[in-house]
């Protein structure tokens, strides 16, 4: 089923002058890569097209990186980066990306204290501090205070085995920006934890990009994360992403592939805050074994361009995957969700609830939610609700929800409401004596509270929140009230 939008069970392609489009997908092409011997340098790639080729620096390849980088490196000989042209990119103009001079980041930017203090996160039993994609152990907190047998930090000091599943999810899953990400990237950042082992708290990533000062200038970064939950273990992942300084421009092109095994627990929160004008590419690759749970709450609230590529695989029987997205469009910027979950094995589970704002007629929102059930996979249970809030005329959003359903024994659901507020729940208010400016703000709060109250973690929900309240005064209602 292919719908733009359903409101009260019917399906329409425009309300109240707001635009709200429908349009089709093909999978991530596929890119197949062959192990190369490690080296000091990566061989040089003259690739063909001319963005990556003034893009993509010889930078200096640990030996622990140099398969990726040379795979990655092969793969984009012949990479075109995508347009408008392509299905996965139709809603998605990355031309003003395009059009940056980018050049990768300067290493040892200096990261203020202050900084530091105003991002922390209580209860975290690590904070591992990922400054333009090479971790700084210096700014970093309670590495050493981890259980036994648990390793965190850069991939050459990694289990072997958890060594061997770099890149085997991204080479075969990945898009075009999973692909760049191996070409630039300095560092991974590596997570295992050992069989039946639980952390009492999260481990709390903070990701912060140095950015470029000039008007047509980014600076790049390539940050990225493998996390290995090894059989009955248990973990929270908590990413951040920002500015490290105010006003500068960057991409951010970011991949964490993770695995669960049998009876693995992770919860995964990811919020990106990027600095205004910036660019935010992630790929999140998750590969699950039977009766692992996964659960991820995103919010995405910053940048100029930001786009998510989830890709998760039910591996195993009697497994279940949680998702919640909160999505905030505000002048001038482009928030885009593009997920893939497949259910190959009986008894899975799987949730997904997107939420998205949009606060501006420039302001574009888009979702593309892949659900896949096989034919092996009989009595799964499977929703997927897509819910999107257009604050203003002319501000535009383009979902697409997807169920595809091959079993014959199953229990699954999907559904997508665009709106405004409702005049009944304005009402609401009004009767009580608030005016009418603060009963929109209220309402528009709680519509993402439902995703982003998910974290749990008061401190984090608090930095979301602000962004939000700023970002909303963009809108037409709220700053003529400001």
């Amino acid at each position: 089923m292919q719908a733009s939008a359903s409101i009260g069970g019917s399906c329409r392609t425009q309300l109240a002058g707001k635009r709200v489009v429908s349009g089709n997908r093909y999978p991530n092409a596929r890119v197949a890569l062959k192990p190369v011997k490690s080296g000091a340098v990566a061989s040089a790639v003259v690739a063909e097209d001319k963005w990556l080729a003034r893009t993509v620096k010889e930078v200096a390849t640990p030996s622990s990186l140099a398969t990726l980088r040379e795979q990655s490196k092969s793969a984009l000989a012949t990479l075109r980066m995508p347009s408008t042209r392509n299905e996965e990119y139709r809603f998605t103009d990355i031309t003003p990306l395009l059009r940056t001079n980018v050049q990768p980041a300067a290493a040892g930017a200096a990261v203020p204290a202050e900084l530091l203090s105003a991002h922390e996160l209580p209860g975290a039993v690590a904070r591992l501090v990922v400054v333009d994609g090479v971790l700084r152990p210096e700014l970093s907190t309670g590495l050493s205070g981890l259980p036994a047998g648990t390793y965190v930090g850069p991939l050459a000091g990694a289990p072997e085995a958890v060594k061997q599943k770099l890149g085997s999810l991204s080479n075969s899953r990945g898009g075009p920006f999973a692909v760049l990400n191996g070409s630039l990237v300095p560092e991974v950042l590596t997570v295992a934890v050992p069989a039946d082992k639980q952390l009492d708290g999260p481990l709390f990533v903070l990701h912060l990009a140095s950015g470029a000062a000039g008007a047509d200038e980014a600076s790049a970064n390539a940050p990225r994360l493998l996390l290995h939950a090894a059989s009955g273990s248990s973990c929270e992942l908590v990413e951040e992403y920002v500015s490290l300084t105010p006003g500068r421009r960057y991409l951010t092109a970011a991949v964490g592939e993770l695995f669960l095994e049998a009876d693995a627990q992770v919860q995964h929160s990811y919020v990106q805050r990027e600095g205004e004008g910036s660019f935010h590419f992630k790929s999140t690759l998750v590969h699950q074994a039977e009766r692992s749970k996964y659960g991820l709450v995103e919010a995405s609230v910053g940048g100029a361009l930001a786009r998510h590529d989830l890709v998760i695989q039910q591996g195993g029987p009697e497994t279940h995957t949680e998702m919640g997205h909160f999505l905030l469009c505000g002048p001038s910027q482009t928030h885009d969700l593009h997920s893939r979950l497949t259910l190959d094995h009986p008894n899975g589970t799987a949730n997904q609830l997107h939420k998205c704002i949009v606060s501006h007629s420039s302001g574009r929102g888009v979702f593309d939610g892949n659900v896949k059930v096989n034919r092996l996979a009989q009595k799964t249970d499977a929703g997927q609700l897509s819910r999107n809030l257009l604050l203003v005329p002319l501000a535009t959003v383009n979902v697409k929800p997807n169920l595809q359903i091959i079993a014959d024994d199953v229990k699954c659901t999907h559904g997508c409401a665009v709106s405004d507020l409702r005049d009944d729940e304005l009402f609401y208010f009004r009767a009580r004596g608030i005016s009418a400016e603060s009963a929109r703000q209220a309402l528009v709060f709680s519509f993402g509270a439902e995703v982003v109250q998910r974290m749990g973690h008061a401190a984090l929900q608090k930095r979301v929140q602000a962004d939000v309240s700023r970002t909303l005064l963009s809108a037409e209602p709220f700053a003529a009230s400001a």
